[in-house]
């Protein structure tokens, strides 16, 4: 959040943190090259086609529109570090690397476009885009940091909001408020009643696949605050680590000399976090038992519909619940080649015009196995073009490495 060469905060430089370029079908480009030549926002998911299926609302098609009828936009960016990652399984077995290195950081963020007003308010973190040929001021509302650590190779996943945001679906005494960005205050002032299915407000139910700058403005509520619920494993302790966390922040930010850079920071709030406890251990599984933190975590603008965390379910739709992790002590152990932990290390590899390793969900025995199993047909797809539409087997495949099993060599169509 400090502005190292004087003018953009550290995370909207490009040298310091690459960010997510796809083509107009959604096809990745090279984010590794010093030079934004594709798009970089998106304002809607492609999930069934797997196309930058990483720059939108989490699990669905879910398209949102702040109060003011501007679409929600999504970008991501990564360090640069991540560029020179090798996605070979048989390279990764050499240097004994099976989770990505310490540092190694992503970052999705969430943007809405602001009026005159609210960009000279200071209210926002802000960047410059060009959207369909016109010049607009993106204010930020989302964020969301996962960082791997030496002790937690599963990624430490952070969510922040912008105050305003949305009330939580549970009254309280802030709900009512004159504004939000995401409830109108008729909505906003009837809840908890108002989130109830069928309600004229249709909390948290956006419409799906939308393409349009502007809309019907979407009522949202927050349904865990803090990620976390009653009874949860740690609740009270997690909830007293957040609040302090957040408080302490906005009075480091009061004590400086010069805050006025670090004010707009202010106006946001750290929602949660969530790692594992034993990186032996895989995550998921009913009751989350390996999971910490908040167990709920979720961001109402960049995961709206996957709010209803059901820690006892076979999928819980917290960050684990879609990236997954598989501990150190399982036998193919590899999370760089799985593709389930990173959902962006592909498309940095790929759109490098490299090949990268999938690992496979069977034992290829032999080329004439390895065509069915990387290839596929179209009727039966194999382990490239099912992983994404953009991909296809390039011929390789191997045993050869001692964590990743069989992997298919994947490279762009």
């Amino acid at each position: 959040m400090s502005k190292s060469n004087g003018k953009d905060l550290n995370f909207l430089d490009p040298k310091q943190y690459a960010v997510l370029e796809f083509d107009s079908e959604g096809k990745p480009l090279n984010s590794c090259d010093n030079k934004i030549t594709g798009s970089t926002i998106r304002n809607r998911l492609q999930k069934a086609k797997r196309t930058a299926f990483s720059t939108a609302q989490a699990g669905d098609g879910a398209t949102i529109y702040a109060q003011d009828g501007n679409v929600i936009y999504y970008e991501v960016r990564f360090n640069k570090s991540l560029c020179d990652q090798t996605g070979s399984a048989v390279e990764l077995a050499k240097q004994n690397q099976t989770n990505f290195l310490a540092g190694t950081t992503e970052i999705k963020t969430a943007w809405k476009v602001l009026s005159n007003d609210e960009a000279k308010s200071n209210q926002f973190v802000v960047q410059q885009q060009k959207i369909a040929g016109k010049k607009q001021t993106l204010g930020l509302v989302g964020m969301h940091i996962a960082v791997a650590t030496e002790n937690h190779p599963e990624f430490v996943w952070a969510t922040f909001e912008h105050k305003v945001n949305a009330p939580d679906c549970a009254p309280t005494a802030v709900t009512a408020k004159e504004s939000w960005t995401f409830a109108s205050h008729s909505c906003a002032s009837g809840l908890s009643n108002s989130a109830t299915a069928g309600n004229v407000c249709n909390f948290n139910n956006p419409s799906e696949e939308q393409t349009a700058a502007t809309g019907t403005p979407t009522n949202i509520c927050r349904v865990y605050p803090y990620g976390t619920g009653a009874g949860d494993l740690f609740a009270t302790d997690n909830l007293t680590a957040i609040l302090d966390q957040n408080s302490d922040l906005d009075t480091q930010i009061d004590a400086l000399k010069s805050p006025s850079t670090y004010a707009v920071l202010k106006n946001y709030f750290q929602v949660g976090a969530l790692w594992v406890s034993d990186i032996g251990k895989n995550t998921g599984g009913k009751g989350v038992p390996n999971e910490r933190g908040s167990l709920r975590l979720a961001n109402t603008v960049a995961e709206t519909t996957y709010q209803h965390v059901n820690l006892n379910s076979n999928f819980a739709s917290n960050c684990f619940g879609c990236h997954n992790f598989i501990g150190t002590e399982n036998r193919i152990n590899n999370n760089i080649t799985s593709q389930s932990l990173s959902h962006i290390f592909l498309d940095i590899v790929v759109g490098q015009g490299k090949a990268a390793d999938v690992s496979a969900q069977k034992v290829i025995v032999d080329n004439s196995m390895a065509q069915g199993v990387c290839q596929g047909t179209d009727e039966n797809l194999g382990v490239c073009p099912s992983t994404a539409s953009f991909l296809k087997w390039n011929g390789q495949w191997t045993n050869s490495n001692s964590s990743a099993g069989s992997v298919c060599g994947c490279v762009m169509k």
